[in-house]
Order: structure tokens, then C-alpha cells, then sequence
């Protein structure tokens, strides 16, 4: 099995050179004897679900078999978005898994690993130990009838939608006597969110363009993550060839979501964030926000505004859906487009997005870029990658040259001041460090980005 599969937030590789149906199977029995070991109470129940790539149902299906083999009864769900497995196992209180790459390439495929309770998994809280059995142990192989040797009585695998009592509880984030009708332009980027989203949309005063709704593990149209400009193209041509309240586009299982304002422009997560947060603080004053370090500083700015207490917390949704579920947070929220609720076991969905986003624009009589333009204070820059053979010894080398400066080492590098903060921070999903920064204005950013570049370029 190779060791690269393991990611710092969940488990992902190319299909099937370094995934395939054998390391699915030792996965997921090794999952079962993680929890064995690790949690009170032995697991009598499981919950499976995948996304729409093409190498998804085999991947669910042989660890699905490897659950089963390890005793325990598995509920797959099908062909869902990834919040549709987060409610399952919060509403049952089972462990679960997704068969999901996210917004990665078609040729990617990987699994997301919960405990009871929609508890995600990452590598420092349960998934290198997970690895560690999987490459440990030598189960019997699928192709040889796996599980004829195995001495416990296997599990059952039982397929069974659950799609009416997740929409119940999605539409419970909707005020829906009280939303106004609007038009709306939707990109399911031919992803699982789909299928939900049309259930879904029956319940709601909406006139809907829908765009890309039906799965397709190809990805024909565009690829599977909204926040690259070029993949929101068709949404906005769309949006501004008509007239629309709003539009939005969603990853390959759902969990992302990106806003577009009746004009056909991109609205800022963190501006997203800070209107969501807003409207949560205001029925809840004293709340807690659970942010990722990169955020723009109205996000905190805001929380403090309206009452409430802001966290900050590494990149990632282990990260800010743990911080959260510590707290008893009411909002989390990152750059990349995750939004997470407590009322939604702590987990991000970017369907509940949507419906919040539906909640607040009713409650108001401005439009979208309206209210984005009341939060949009500060200037900020597209996150950088750079290539570095060493990111730590990188990173260092920057630092030195802000002795003196307000420094954090939460996520990476983040130096503050009074006029700008800028992060640089080793990505955890690919070999390259990411830089991000924000200023009180553009002259300031346009400053602080030519130091930055200079700097990048001296130390690579």
C-alpha cells in the first residue's frame, strides 16, 4: 500500500496506481480495528457513501466488504453529497466513511473517515494510526474471496436511501415561510450535490437555472473545484446574460460551495463568512466563530461587533470542525469555500449554505453585492503556490527577515501589523507552499506583494 495515500486530512490518490480496491479493502477493515482499540464500545453499525467518480462504487464496495469482514453491518447510502454521510453518522451515531477525491482531478479518488457523531479523522487524531494497520496486516484479498478465512462472524452490507430524512434536516436551516422568491443560477459541476440539491429545490420559492446537475465522474464540462476562476466561467456567462438574485457552484461532493452576485462576480469566502456569521451572532449574541487562519480580519472584526467570540484555527476541516465541536461554536468557516454548523453536527455542508444564504438575502432589501460591499473593507491577494525543496527551511528563511515583526507559527507563518498580514504556510495536500495576504488598501498590498515576490525569489 503506498504511504502517500494518507493525507493530513483525509486519504487521497490516483486511481488505481496508488488506490485501488485491495488497499480500499485493507482500509477499511483497518478502520474497524482502529475503533475497536480506541473507542468505548465496539461498532455495531457503519455508514458508506460516494460521490460520482467513475472508480467511486468499486472503491465503496471493497471497503464496504472490508467493514463487513471485520463484523461490523454496513448502511450504504449510494450516491450522495458528502453532508449526506456527515448527517448519517451524526443522526445514528455511527462511524462512516465517503468515497470522495473532493474537488480533485477525475483520476483522484480517496475515502473521508468519521467516528460516531460526525467526529472527522485527520492524521493527528486517529489516521496515522489507521495507516499503520492498514500497511501492517495482511487480510485475505478481495480476488481470492476475501473473508472465507475470516474467523468472526461478517457483517451484513445493506443498501438503503436515506435521502428524505436528510432533506428534512437541511431544509430545517431554511426560514422557508419567510423567504421571497428569487432567481437563481446553480452549477452542480457535475458532482454529487445534484441529485440533493433537486429534492431540495421542490421545497423552495425559487425560479432555478440549473447547471451540470447530473453526475458525471468525467467532469465533461469543467473541473470539479469552483474556486479556480475557470471553472466558474459558465456560471457566470449565465448570470450575466440574465437576470439573477444570485448564483452559486459547488465541488465534486458538495461540501464547497463559491458565491456569485447578480452582477457575474466572485464574492470573497471571507466575506461570505462574515455575513453568515453576522446573522448567527444576532440570535446568539455571545456565540462562538471558528475561523481559518487565513481569513480576512473582518470575519473577527465582525464576531467582535455583534458579541461574539472569534477562534482561530489551522487550515483544514479536521481542524475547524474539532475547534468547533470543542467550543460549542455556532459558525465555522474557511477561505476555500467550507461552512460549518453546529446544528449540522459540527460538519460543513455547502447545501446548508446555500439555504443560510436564501435566509439572509430574504431578510434584507439589498442585493448581494450590496451587502459584500459593506464587508469588503480590506484588499487582499489570490493565494500564491510556490515549488520549494524544503517548505520548513523556506519558511524560516522568511521569517528572519521580519525580526521584530508580530509573528505565529498556528499555520505556518503569519506576520501582522497594523496595515497588512501576510501567511505562507506548507500545503498539506500538495508539495508546494501557499502565500496569502491582506492590506488596509491596494497600495499597500501592491507594496507588500512586490517584498513578498522578491523575497520568494531570493530564497527558492
Amino acid at each position: 500500500m503506498n504511504p502517500s495515500i494518507f493525507k493530513a486530512y483525509d486519504i487521497r490518490g490516483i486511481y488505481p496506481g496508488e488506490l485501488n480496491e485491495k488497499s480500499a479493502y485493507q482500509i477499511g477493515r483497518a478502520f474497524v480495528a482502529y475503533l475497536i482499540e480506541n473507542e468505548p464500545e465496539r461498532p455495531e453499525k457503519f455508514v458508506i457513501g460516494r460521490d460520482g467518480r467513475a472508480s467511486s462504487p468499486v472503491l465503496s464496495r471493497a471497503f464496504g466488504q472490508g467493514v463487513a469482514d471485520a463484523g461490523v453491518d454496513v448502511l450504504d447510502i449510494g450516491l450522495v453529497p458528502v453532508d449526506e454521510v456527515y448527517f448519517a453518522s451524526g443522526r445514528f451515531n455511527w462511524p462512516a466513511a465517503m468515497v470522495t477525491a473532493s474537488h480533485n482531478p477525475k483520476e483522484y479518488n480517496g475515502f473521508k473517515l468519521m467516528k460516531k457523531g460526525a467526529d472527522v479523522i485527520g492524521i493527528d487524531s486517529g489516521l496515522s494510526d489507521i495507516a499503520k494497520i492498514a500497511m501492517s496486516k495482511n487480510w485475505p484479498e478481495m480476488e481470492e474471496g476475501f473473508g472465507e478465512s475470516v474467523e468472526i462472524k461478517r457483517g451484513s452490507v445493506t443498501e438503503q436511501s436515506i435521502t428524505d430524512e436528510y432533506s428534512r434536516h437541511v431544509l430545517s436551516f431554511a426560514d422557508i415561510p419567510n423567504l421571497r422568491p428569487m432567481r437563481v443560477a446553480i452549477d452542480a459541476g457535475s458532482g454529487a450535490a445534484g441529485p440533493a440539491l433537486e429534492e431540495i429545490l421542490k421545497k423552495l420559492p425559487l425560479e432555478c437555472t440549473r447547471l451540470y446537475f447530473e453526475p458525471d465522474g468525467d467532469f465533461p464540462y469543467h473541473g470539479p473545484n469552483p474556486v479556480l476562476p475557470e471553472n466558474l466561467e459558465a456560471l457566470k456567462n449565465e448570470i450575466r446574460r440574465h437576470h439573477y438574485h444570485f448564483g452559486c457552484a459547488f465541488d465534486g461532493d458538495g461540501d464547497r460551495i463559491v458565491f456569485v452576485d447578480e452582477n457575474g462576480e466572485t464574492v470573497s469566502s471571507s466575506v461570505i463568512g462574515a455575513l453568515m456569521a453576522r446573522h448567527f451572532l444576532k440570535s446568539e449574541p455571545r456565540g462562538k466563530i471558528v475561523h481559518s487562519a487565513i481569513t480576512s480580519r473582518v470575519v473577527p472584526e465582525i464576531a467582535a461587533i455583534y458579541g461574539g467570540e472569534a477562534i482561530r484555527e489551522r487550515v483544514g476541516h479536521t481542524y475547524i470542525s474539532r475547534r468547533l465541536r470543542e467550543t460549542g461554536g455556532v459558525f465555522g468557516m474557511e477561505t476555500s469555500g467550507h461552512y460549518y454548523f453546529r446544528k449540522n453536527f459540527y460538519a460543513d455542508s455547502g447545501i446548508i449554505a446555500f439555504l443560510v444564504m436564501l435566509n439572509i438575502l430574504s431578510g434584507q432589501k439589498k442585493s448581494l453585492s450590496a451587502l459584500a460591499a459593506e464587508f469588503s473593507k480590506y484588499a487582499s491577494m489570490p493565494e500564491k503556490n510556490f515549488k520549494v525543496e524544503n517548505p520548513d527551511e523556506f519558511i524560516k528563511k522568511i521569517a528572519r527577515n521580519f525580526e521584530g515583526y508580530d509573528l505565529d507559527w498556528l499555520d505556518g507563518l503569519t506576520v501582522r501589523t497594523n496595515d497588512f498580514w501576510i501567511n505562507l504556510r506548507p500545503s498539506h495536500t500538495e508539495p508546494v507552499v501557499r502565500l496569502n495576504a491582506e492590506a488596509k488598501d491596494e497600495m499597500t498590498l501592491a507594496r507588500v506583494k512586490s517584498d513578498l515576490l522578491a523575497l520568494v525569489e531570493k530564497f527558492r
